[in-house]
């Protein structure tokens, strides 16, 4: 039996493409840099997986430029582009459920400043102990760094959790440090996966 249910943010609590694009976009337009490409599979989903000054570097060679553009991305406010985040199919209607049944709730994710108004926005803070961005580790997925952080705080071994995640950033995290791992809406290897959020309670 589980005790502890880590989640991944992007892709698994929230299908936030639209959001994370039109963030991008703007960034870009203050910069007057190219926007990334819609057409580019491969970079949007690197723009949905990476850390937010990953892509940045990826958007400039200019090192004075990115500098600009971290400190600018601190202190802007995501919340523009709230309204373009979706929860995922079932997320509202499960979090209440698993906290009353007492399953500690946690997040660790490569998004930064942004979760933690993202959550208040949608009402759902409240569910989870414990978050971990990038901002918390000094090493950003896939590696596990974040997953230590967890099981530390909550003082749980890895084999009494479980991690939802929909990218091979979050697999390789999990697999690396023991975490039994569950894809969400994409399968890894032989793992099970679900398609939605109420399943979950089918694999604790």
């Amino acid at each position: 039996m589980k005790e502890l249910i880590i989640y991944d943010c992007d892709g698994v609590l929230f299908n936030s493409k639209k959001a994370v694009l039109a963030y991008y976009d703007f960034v870009c337009d203050t910069f007057g840099l190219t926007k990334i490409d819609r057409t580019n599979e491969e970079l949007v989903n690197m723009a949905m997986m990476k850390t937010n000054e990953e892509i940045l570097s990826f958007l400039t060679d200019s090192k004075e430029k990115l500098n600009e553009m971290l400190e600018f991305a601190k202190n802007m406010n995501f919340s523009k582009f709230l309204d373009l985040m979706e929860p995922e199919e079932k997320l509202i209607e499960t979090l209440p459920k698993l906290k009353e049944k007492n399953y500690k709730l946690s997040i660790f994710t490569n998004r930064g400043y942004s979760l933690h108004y993202l959550l208040e926005h949608f009402n759902i803070d409240i569910y989870f102990d414990f978050k971990v961005t990038s901002l918390d580790v000094t090493n950003a997925k896939p590696n596990p760094e974040g997953l230590y952080k967890i099981f530390e705080y909550f003082n749980v071994v890895p084999e009494k959790t479980i991690y939802i995640g929909d990218s091979e950033t979050d697999y390789l995290a999990a697999k690396s440090s023991g975490t039994p791992f569950l894809g969400y809406k994409r399968k890894f290897e032989n793992l099970d996966f679900i398609k939605s959020h109420d399943e979950i309670f089918s694999f604790i």
